[in-house]
């Protein structure tokens, strides 16, 4: 898979994954969100192709509050390839991208259907809200530090 940053041109394809993911990782309300998201932020977002097609996304920014700190927000890989190590290899690309400024401590909410993927490479989970992104769907509040 190579990785790079995100442009607008991508903003279909990258739906095209969220929407793979609706209902078990992502809500279908979330997806206004998301396009959100991607017009504030999409500098501060990657993806991930296989022969030519996004087949994965994920963000990453330090935040502006404690520019130690950094949040991972939005990623996912295309239902079809999930179990295929593409999750990993995006997470070390943004993890190393995080590394490279410094120590730093690292914040996500992920669901219960994502938390022990984050826990394989170190994330602790501080808190839980039942229902939290959606009915269904629970928020995990995880950290990994340096």
């Amino acid at each position: 898979m190579l990785v790079s940053p995100y442009r607008a041109a991508d903003q279909q394809e990258v739906l095209e994954v969220f929407d793979s993911n609706v209902p078990r990782y992502f809500a279908e309300s979330e997806r206004a969100e998301f396009l959100e998201f991607l017009g504030d932020f999409g500098d501060h977002y990657l993806v991930g192709r296989e022969e030519g097609k996004v087949v994965a996304c994920g963000g990453h920014a330090p935040r502006r509050d404690d520019p130690s700190t950094w949040t991972l927000c939005w990623g996912m890989v295309t239902a079809s390839h999930h179990r295929r190590g593409l999750g990993a290899q995006l997470l070390r690309v943004r993890l190393d991208a995080i590394a490279a400024t410094g120590p730093a401590t690292v914040l996500l909410a992920t669901s219960q259907h994502s938390a022990g993927f984050f826990e394989r490479f170190g994330f602790v989970t501080e808190n839980v809200v039942p229902d939290g992104f959606a009915p269904g769907i629970d928020q995990y509040d995880m950290r990994l530090r340096p």
